[in-house]
């Protein structure tokens, strides 16, 4: 059977051609100004999934490499101050040595006191120092003044309830603190209701970790630890609700107002790392230190003051375990800065290793697409050509 074929047959077909050729032209076209392979999720599903995945994985890297850098920026201040530090006791004890002997009186001695008070002061400056707004050796705590000018007592702090508790009746805390250093003690509501119902956590570490649950409610009062209480009045209109949170400080006695913890950001997945030195740490005999650098600077004073040569020389030793002290945290944090130099380096090899994944998947070879590119022209040329004769057909044609 011959079949016939039409001239509007023939022109649909023409038509249909061209405009497949128009919209292959055109896609080439647009890989060539983007110089993208895949500039949509429809021009290669499976290609944009890796390209997202990749994309993703490289601001990773990148919000990495951004907290390191704020990490060696604070490492590097940290080391200045310490070492202003060390400089400070080591003149110190140069003026300890040199009144310590018969060969000095009594109004040289109260003369050196005056200096030392000017040692004080500065060592007072040093360790209230601010970076970027926040306090360098306070902790977890940058919203106080780490040290103050006169040695504090055993304190606890008033009671407070977080923003966003439901419940709406009082807490106060009570008690002696017993603890030997400063804590940040927490309270979480485990099972809400009434008091005789609701369970709870406590936490000593500021919520890093927490005891066993407990249900103990019932009488108002709790003991959260170190000789503190936690009293709670349900005179509110709500009960406790789970995971309300309280919260309390406790200061053991010394010049120190900060807490043990050190400051952290992730720099790699799953990886932590710790950049602060804690004031507790660099300046006190609580935690990880072993010498009161203001009580040993303050003790000199006073020497000084009293004419007293025997408890000057007393001091000498003090005032080099103090300068011990500051050179090992000096050390730490040029430990920390070696590790994060390993990390950084370690990172700067992965994202280039990722920059170049995604542009093996996601770049344009130019070359072949302005090849194909040149090729569609033609074609799309002679489609045009061809349409332009069938659109001039007319009757006469035909009756020829």
């Amino acid at each position: 059977m011959v079949m016939r074929v039409s001239e509007n047959m023939k022109f649909n077909t023409i038509t249909e051609n061209m405009f497949k050729s128009q919209d292959s032209y055109n896609k080439l076209a647009e890989k060539i100004a983007s110089l993208k392979e895949i500039n949509r999720p429809s021009d290669d599903p499976i290609g944009m999934n890796k390209v997202l995945n990749l994309r993703k994985s490289r601001d990773s890297v990148e919000q990495y490499t951004r907290n390191m850098d704020g990490c060696e920026s604070w490492l590097t201040i940290t080391e200045s101050k310490l070492s202003a530090a060390g400089d400070l006791l080591a003149d110190a004890r140069v003026v300890a040595i040199a009144q310590s002997t018969a060969t000095s009186s009594a109004e040289v001695r109260s003369s050196e006191a005056g200096a030392v008070q000017q040692l004080i002061d500065e060592m007072l400056t040093l360790a209230n120092s601010k970076y970027g707004g926040r306090y360098l050796f306070s902790g977890t705590k940058m919203d106080i003044d780490p040290f103050s000018s006169s040695e504090g007592s055993v304190a606890i702090g008033t009671a407070a309830a977080a923003g966003g508790n439901t419940f709406d009746g009082s807490v106060t805390s009570s008690g002696t603190y017993t603890g030997s250093v400063n804590k940040t003690y927490v309270v979480k509501i485990v099972t809400g209701g009434e008091l005789a119902a609701a369970t709870y956590k406590v936490s000593d570490d500021g919520g890093k970790t927490w005891g066993a649950e407990k249900n103990d409610l019932d009488g108002g009062t709790i003991t959260i630890g170190d000789g503190m209480d936690l009293t709670f009045t349900d005179n509110g209109a709500a009960d406790l609700t789970t995971d309300d949170i309280f919260y309390v400080q406790a200061f053991a006695s010394g010049y120190y107002n900060g807490n043990c913890e050190e400051m952290s950001v992730n720099i790699g997945e799953g990886t932590s790392f710790a950049y602060s030195i804690s004031g507790e740490a660099a300046f006190t005999d609580k935690g990880d230190g072993s010498v009161d650098v203001f009580g040993a600077l303050n003790d000199l004073k006073t020497a000084l003051e009293n004419n007293e040569p025997d408890t000057i020389a007393s001091c000498i030793d003090d005032l080099k375990a103090a300068s011990d002290q500051i050179s090992k945290n000096i050390s730490r944090c040029g430990t920390r800065m070696n590790r994060l130099e390993i990390a950084k380096n370690n990172l700067t090899d992965l994202g280039f290793n990722l920059t170049k994944l995604l542009s093996d998947t996601e770049d344009a070879d130019m070359s072949e697409i302005i090849t194909m590119f040149a090729m569609k022209e033609t074609a799309l040329k002679a489609s045009y050509a061809t349409a332009s004769k069938i659109g001039n057909l007319t009757i006469l044609d035909f009756l020829r």
